[in-house]
């Protein structure tokens, strides 16, 4: 995957080129995403302590509505993902609830793999999609986990 400055004004009108950012087929359909700039010093937390990392996220990110170029497949694999995600939650609640009806080793193991289940497929869907990270000019982001062909074709920027 590769990365690529776009404007903050072009990702928001949808005004990108005509290629899925992910998979750098041509395409004409613009997918509504937010995306989550978050300073570089923020994820590090996570490793440290889960609620400094939440609390600096949600203090220090800044939200960006974008219209991304997205090939219908690429979305379809997504919406894919989102409800095999949920059919793991409810198997990790059934097993959680089964667990006090006295279901035992039966309730805890659809418990724990459905868990395990749902935050792989949550992992695995998050770096299916753009990322965005800060660049030097407020006006810019540079997009992450895009396709090589999509970042060639992104109108460049300068002074990143």
């Amino acid at each position: 995957m590769a990365e690529g400055a776009a404007r903050v004004d072009d990702l928001e009108q949808g005004e990108l080129p005509a290629i899925c950012a992910k998979t750098g087929v041509a395409c004409d359909g613009l997918v509504k995403d937010t995306l989550r700039v978050i300073p570089r010093w923020v994820p590090p937390l996570a490793i440290l302590l889960i609620v400094p990392y939440f609390v600096a996220r949600a203090y220090t990110s800044r939200r960006i509505e974008a219209k991304l170029p997205i090939s219908p497949e690429r979305t379809e694999r997504i919406r894919r993902l989102v409800r095999i995600s949920w059919i793991a939650l409810v198997a990790a609640a059934a097993g959680f609830s089964s667990l006090f009806f006295g279901a035992g080793v039966i309730g805890l193991a659809a418990f724990v793999g459905g868990l395990l289940a749902y935050l792989v497929i949550v992992y695995v869907g998050d770096q299916m999609w753009v990322g965005a990270r800060p660049s030097s000019r407020e006006d810019v982001v540079i997009l992450t986990r895009i396709h090589p062909d999509f970042a060639r074709a992104l109108p460049s920027v300068p002074g990143n």
